[in-house]
């Protein structure tokens, strides 16, 4: 009888270790009065059921325009809820949303921290029971943005493109 119950939670072990995922992206940005540039991520979560992810993402990119003299670095930090549309043959649509803080460095740019949202949506196409493709569309946003030491601030508007690739453990 003791086998059998060994036997009846290896589905239930098995759940639980592909509940983990770690994505590495790539892809392209254009925020709104800089010059476009590529973007890089990493993120880790996990599935909260079926349908929910929970994500920590970090994700660094350039914020350069040539005209102004601006050459700084953006870092961000977001929590992202990610909802899994219903799919069939191993491709699965979403939609979901981000919020977090973005660091500045280089000498150019006067902030050195602010809010930023996101929303996006995407498709997953499973490779295997633990690898899956990732490509995302992302509309960001950053508010309260200092360029120079003194101004009314800004909101940056960015739309990124990134393509993924999900380990799931």
């Amino acid at each position: 009888m003791k086998t059998l119950t060994s036997l009846a939670l290896l589905p239930l072990m098995a759940a639980a270790a592909s509940a983990y995922t770690l994505d590495v992206a790539v892809g392209a940005s254009s925020p709104s009065g800089y010059d476009s540039n590529s973007i890089v991520g990493v993120g880790i979560g996990t599935q909260l059921n079926n349908d929910f992810h929970l994500g920590l993402n970090l994700s660094s990119k350039k914020l350069v325009n040539s005209i102004t003299g601006i050459d700084a670095t953006a870092r961000a930090a977001t929590v992202d809820l990610t909802y899994e549309l219903n799919g069939t043959g191993g491709i699965r649509p979403f939609i979901g949303a981000g919020v977090g803080n973005v660091w500045f460095s280089g000498a150019s740019m006067d902030s050195k921290n602010a809010l930023i949202s996101h929303l996006f949506v995407g498709i997953s196409f499973r490779v295997s029971d633990t690898v899956d493709i990732v490509l995302t569309e992302r509309n960001s946003e950053t508010y309260g943005v200092h360029e120079i030491a003194g101004d009314a601030g800004k909101s940056i508007n960015s739309w990124d493109s990134l393509a993924a690739i999900r380990f799931k453990f």
